[in-house]
């Protein structure tokens, strides 16, 4: 399946940087104490964009053989889903992009790039596919969303509202964070919808 990794080794990981939780607590409060605006965009299909550092064959896919070879397999130019390497090789070509750009990772946090020019700040939060833009010059993130889109299919969902099971409601203070939807998900899927609620 053109994967390397061993059974009960290195087999169940995934090899896909993601941002820490509490990377993820402190960026939004760093952004509000400062004012800066929170900004979210997509990546469409990120995994498809990732480049393969090794070769890698896949069997024909169903409905799609060629019967005159049917014995042959097809060669993999670029990663696809399903492959265990797809998720490292996108999260090293978004690296390499914005390492071009100007930015470096954080020590305490790969996930977590940081663009330092004067007096202008960007903080990137990176998870999979979902990316968090915060900085001190909202020009410089326009111009930051323009440079990907010329290189990823970018979708930009604005001021952030939703980010990893996290709802963040905008307010005149500030913002909060909170896990409405998280809560009942987490009771359904413990089979628990029903359960008598207490305060605490």
């Amino acid at each position: 399946q053109g994967f390397t990794q061993q059974y009960g080794v290195d087999y169940q990981d995934t090899f896909s940087p993601v941002v820490k939780p509490t990377t993820v607590h402190l960026i939004p409060a760093l952004a509000v104490s400062r004012g800066w605006q929170l900004r979210q965009i997509d990546v469409s299909n990120a995994f498809l964009h990732g480049f393969l550092n090794e070769e890698v064959y896949m069997q024909q896919p169903p409905s799609f053989e060629d019967s005159h070879n049917p014995h042959h397999v097809c060669k993999l130019q670029k990663a696809i889903y399903g492959l265990k390497q797809s998720p490292r090789a996108w999260f090293s070509r978004l690296s390499d992009k914005l390492h071009q750009l100007g930015f470096h990772s954080s020590k305490a946090d790969t996930s977590l790039f940081i663009f330092h020019c004067g007096n202008d700040l960007i903080y990137m939060l990176v998870y999979v596919d979902d990316i968090v833009i915060t900085g001190s010059s909202q020009k410089l993130v326009d111009k930051l969303v323009c440079n990907l889109s010329t290189t990823f299919p970018i979708k930009d969902l604005g001021r952030l509202n939703y980010f990893l099971g996290i709802e963040v409601s905008h307010n005149s203070g500030g913002i909060t964070l909170l896990q409405h939807k998280y809560a009942p998900d987490l009771l359904k899927r413990a089979h628990m919808s029903n359960c008598k609620s207490v305060s605490t």
